[in-house]
């Protein structure tokens, strides 16, 4: 089968390549992959920038049907339209899974990272990880799941977002986007998201398309102002940082008021950096720092998406071949898409 490989340490060394079949063990499922959205993790580890562990298969924002059945596994069949959790090799046993925070277990080993992800035709995966894709979406739309889940995991279930909470969101990339669309479904009065002259392209129109209530080029327009405008000089009740650019980190704590929520979703560009934090502790805020999902988040996710709340198809913007991973990855570079899938 085909599939986009990080062949080697370094920039670049991606290439599409002839691989096996995965062969399923007795608790696992084989997937043949329908659409897989590209991630800002696949560029980086492009890039170099992000951890793996080569030569591996990348790709993880998923959705096929199976087309195996391990013999250990019960409650799913041939045909079963599904997308999967990211928790290969979990234990089971720490602390962390047996209380449902698999995603933390020191065991896990991310699909298109540390095993062979899903830019490829056929994925194998422990059937526990699995959720049914409701039958008002399609492929492609299920792929957006994972950057939805791993949305609704820091701002729903960690954050928390309360009826006619003001709420800021820094970084207007695809989960900035979903984020701001699952704060308005939870009750939020305002919902202020933001992004730069780059973001002009494509990811600012859409959110202003999306019907975010203030969508704000921080390049161009004074977000400090526009904030205390909105709340009488109190500061958002929760900010949510999803770009992590420096200058936006340092107005999460900074722009959320006293007694505020601040949610740390996005990567810094460095593994130390300064925040404001005796500000932080005299203001009382909490933060709460998250990555990755959990069962919950995808329920939450796909739910949003079979009633409607949330349209993973106005995210979308374009959906290409595999064999147009290159182009796919430029678009998703250049600032003139907000999300991009890839169809083996």
């Amino acid at each position: 089968m085909r599939a986009l490989v990080k062949t080697a340490i370094g920039q670049g060394n991606l290439e599409l390549r002839d691989v096996p079949i995965p062969q399923v063990d007795a608790g696992e499922v084989l997937i043949r992959v329908r659409a897989c959205g590209i991630c800002g993790s696949d560029l980086k580890i492009q890039d170099d920038w992000h951890p793996y562990t080569p030569p591996v298969v990348i790709g993880h924002e998923f959705a096929g049907e199976i087309v195996e059945v391990g013999l250990n596994v019960s409650g799913w069949v041939m045909g079963d339209r599904v997308v999967s959790e990211q928790h290969v090799k979990a234990c089971g046993q720490c602390r962390q899974c047996l209380t449902g925070h698999a995603f933390a277990c020191s065991a896990k080993r991310a699909p298109g990272y540390f095993t062979d992800g899903a830019f490829t035709e056929f994925i194998k995966v422990p059937a526990w990880l699995l959720h049914r894709i409701p039958s008002n979406l399609s492929f492609v739309e299920a792929a957006f799941a994972e950057p939805s889940a791993v949305a609704a995991h820091g701002v729903l279930d960690r954050t928390g977002i309360f009826p006619e909470d003001v709420v800021l969101i820094l970084g207007c990339g695809p989960i900035g986007l979903v984020s701001a669309k699952m704060a308005q479904s939870a009750g939020a009065s305002k919902v202020i998201i933001t992004g730069v002259d780059h973001n002009e392209k494509a990811r600012l129109p859409k959110a202003r398309e999306l019907g975010i209530d203030y969508v704000v080029n921080v390049m161009q327009s004074d977000l400090t102002a526009l904030v205390n405008d909105l709340t009488h000089g109190e500061g958002a009740d929760v900010v949510i940082e999803l770009s992590g650019a420096l200058p936006a980190i340092d107005q999460s704590f900074q722009l959320a008021r006293r007694l505020g929520r601040v949610g740390i979703i996005g990567q810094p560009p460095a593994d130390e950096i300064k925040i404001p934090y005796r500000q932080a502790m005299f203001r009382a805020l909490t933060v709460s720092f998250s990555y990755s999902s959990k069962y919950t988040s995808w329920e939450r996710a796909l739910s949003l998406f079979e009633r409607g709340a949330v349209k993973p198809s106005q995210f979308i913007t374009h959906v290409l071949p595999l064999q147009e991973w290159s182009r796919g990855f430029d678009l998703s570079r250049s600032g003139e898409a907000v999300k991009v899938v890839l169809e083996p």
